[in-house]
């Protein structure tokens, strides 16, 4: 046996499907090329595969990872030729190779977001100017207040036509996850006015190190 590692790409129709739906997508693309999966055993043995960091409804990716698993050494540009012949429009497999990090290692994730409005690049610059962005999140032991603004790093933003461009870096993984949703919707309330989302797009997944997740 002997686990890989599977970057892909997620756009297009399928940023609408859910994760459990991407499981089922990659299970039956999987079988469909060909590759000698491995199974669990018992009663009702499934397929092994692996989503390290789930991706939010909605949201493009360039970066996804998915592990699998085969009973057999397979050439890892064999692997990437037959699972996309068998992988849908907007599912493409970017890269294959040996898993050189554990999931734990996850530490955040970089994003491109596109915001439509005017004038958004100041109260932008004020937003993140704040001592405190308290929202309200839920636990375990019910809702509380948390303060996300020491947890948002934001890159770059311009402007461009009638939207702003952002590049944000959020903590995900173990030690905690902050969706660019949970951001948007901070910024919203302090803008005092709808601000639509066109564009979400997670472009790296990082480790402690910075280095890329793979």
């Amino acid at each position: 046996m002997k686990d890989y590692r599977i970057v892909f790409e997620k756009t297009g129709v399928m940023r609408y499907i859910s994760h459990l739906d991407l499981n089922r997508c990659m299970i039956r693309a999987v079988r469909r090329s060909g590759l000698p999966a491995w199974y669990t055993e018992g009663f009702h043995p499934h397929l092994y595969l692996m989503f390290p960091l789930a991706l939010s409804l909605g949201a493009e990716s360039l970066c996804e990872v998915m592990d699998l698993r085969l009973t057999q050494e397979v050439p890892e540009t064999d692997i990437l030729t037959r699972l996309n012949a068998a992988l849908p429009e907007g599912l493409r497999a970017v890269s294959v190779g040996e898993p050189q990090h554990e999931a734990q290692d996850i530490t955040g994730a970089r994003y491109e977001v596109i915001l439509q409005g005017e004038a958004l690049s100041d109260l932008w610059e004020a937003f993140l100017s704040q001592e405190q962005i308290l929202v309200e999140k839920k636990t375990k032991k019910g809702r509380k207040e948390v303060d996300i603004a020491p947890l948002i790093t934001a890159e770059s933003d311009r402007e461009e036509g009638d939207g702003l461009h952002l590049t944000l870096c959020l903590p995900a993984g173990n030690a905690g996850n902050i969706n660019v949703s949970v951001v948007v919707d901070a910024f919203e309330k302090y803008a005092g006015r709808p601000i639509f989302t066109q564009c979400v797009r997670r472009i790296k997944i990082f480790c402690e190190d910075g280095k890329d997740f793979l």
